[in-house]
């Protein structure tokens, strides 16, 4: 009975708000934790992330013929900014690629930029929460001059099943992003270029 009523309440509302539903893929802080067995890298590092980048919204496919959108870049910057402070000495939030001042300032050896592709799907004919969800990370990293130092790329995934999206329809999203994460933050770690 329960479950017919939150299916009624899930039809009920898609035929609000329309066939793009909004989620976030932002995943849980408290969860991108440092490795204890990692030694960080004592330098000082800052990310770029290009501000029609952070606002850009990304619609991919739901279940039941609907869609799901949200802001992957923004979502996920609070998390990628723990996940650096987890493997490097310093963290700085760049306005431009090329803030010569903030580089100079911070002692900034490396520069970050991280590039997202996302991608959800579902089974169900019936609930628009994606049941599958992917988020591909790529960090090119460069040296205070522009240099390429090093890419990293690393392909996070995310799995939920109704019992569990019922009370959070943003789950498989938020488990991809974490995934995909604490995946990178231990690829960087392990990057001898970046102990240089």
């Amino acid at each position: 009975m329960r479950i017919a009523t939150l299916l009624s309440s899930i039809v009920a509302v898609a035929a609000l708000v329309g066939c793009a539903h909004p989620i976030t893929i932002s995943p849980d802080v408290a969860k991108i934790e440092a490795a204890p067995s990692t030694q960080p890298i004592k330098k000082n590092v800052a990310y770029y992330i290009a501000e029609d980048l952070r606002t850009r919204e990304v619609t991919t496919p739901g279940g039941g013929g609907d869609k799901v959108t949200y802001q992957p870049y923004r979502d996920i910057e609070t998390a990628f900014y723990k996940m650096l402070t987890n493997v490097f000495g310093n963290v700085t939030k760049l306005k431009a690629p090329n803030d010569a001042d903030a580089i100079s300032k911070n002692n900034v050896a490396y520069v970050i930029t991280p590039q997202l592709l996302t991608d959800s799907s579902s089974p169900s004919p019936f609930t628009w929460p994606p049941t599958k969800f992917s988020v591909d990370l790529t960090c090119n990293v460069t040296d205070a001059a522009g240099n390429t130092i090093v890419s990293k790329k690393v392909s996070g995934a995310g799995n939920a099943e109704f019992d569990e999206f019922k009370a959070d329809f943003s789950l498989s999203a938020k488990r991809a992003s974490q995934d995909a994460l604490l995946k990178m933050q231990q690829a960087l770690a392990e990057t001898p270029e970046l102990r240089k």
